[in-house]
């Protein structure tokens, strides 16, 4: 295994964001993490990144216990993230971007080099960008393809990918998975988070279901099934979010005929209350 957490638990104040968790990815495996907002994804990322640290339990890095401090820690240990919003600088060029945390590469700036190493990183993920173009006029998923190629610098060997075909077209999705893969292939562990089932199903080999700050199953890609895992998400069936058995669809709810009765019963009742209202008015003047 490249990263094990073991016994993860996470409060704020009354709420108990991540109790005892436990979980582990391997190296060349694409991880998915589902749940409902509040289930302890981000908690889980956030601790793996050195954004913020546990109440209790450790992560283990290859075997090994380690205390994540920071992000530049994280980073060091090869963990890094990349969100739905890409954290790029749009005044430098793609590749001051990639090297951009880098500070083992001298005191003077070797620009053909910089330039020619973020061309082979590029390449390799079958990337196509020109390394001296600036940020600011990237797409989204170009901007994303930074990042990952950023993380690939820093010798990534677990790479956290939060919810990042939010914004993304379908062929940019498409070409995102493309890199993805790539990655399992060349021995990154890649933790995937998001909402959509379809991508999980697709690109994912194994699914772990967090609930209520509470790890719920991990299981094979196929050993679950969309109903299955719809179940464990929010802790009851799924027959349950359909219309009762008595519905036949296509029927109307309401008729024409019935809406203008309930109309006419409405308007009725309103004329009555205006006459009592007058008639009491009436009274009270005489």
């Amino acid at each position: 295994m490249v990263l094990n957490v073991r016994n993860l638990s996470k409060r704020f104040d009354m709420t108990q964001a991540l109790e005892d968790v436990s979980m582990d990815m391997k190296a060349g495996e694409i991880h998915a993490l589902v749940g409902e907002n509040g289930a302890g994804k981000s908690t889980l990322i956030k601790i793996l990144t050195g954004i913020q640290q546990a109440d209790q339990g450790e992560v283990l890095l290859h075997g090994q216990p380690v205390r994540i401090s920071d992000a530049q820690e994280a980073q060091s240990l090869g963990i890094a993230a990349i969100f739905q919003e890409p954290m790029v600088f749009p005044d430098l060029d793609v590749a001051e971007n990639i090297f951009i945390s880098h500070r083992d590469r001298g005191f003077f700036v070797r620009w053909k080099k910089i330039y020619q190493d973020a061309e082979t990183i590029l390449n390799d993920l079958g990337i196509q960008l020109d390394v001296r173009s600036p940020a600011s006029g990237l797409t989204l998923a170009a901007q994303q393809a930074v990042e990952i190629a950023k993380a690939i610098s820093l010798n990534v060997k677990v790479l956290i990918m939060d919810e990042p075909t939010a914004s993304l077209s379908s062929h940019e999705v498409s070409q995102l998975f493309g890199v993805t893969r790539r990655l399992r292939d060349e021995g990154v562990a890649v933790l995937f988070i998001s909402h959509r089932l379809e991508e999980v199903f697709e690109i994912a080999d194994r699914i772990t279901v967090f609930r209520d700050g509470h790890k719920i199953s991990t299981n094979p890609v196929n050993e679950v099934t969309r109903e299955s895992l719809i179940q464990e998400m929010v802790g009851r069936e799924v027959s349950k979010f359909y219309l009762p058995d008595w519905w036949v669809p296509g029927e109307p709810m309401w008729g024409l005929r019935s809406l203008v009765c309930l109309l006419r019963i409405l308007d009725r009742s309103k004329s009555k209350d205006k006459r009592k209202t007058s008639n009491l008015r009436n009274r009270l003047k005489n």
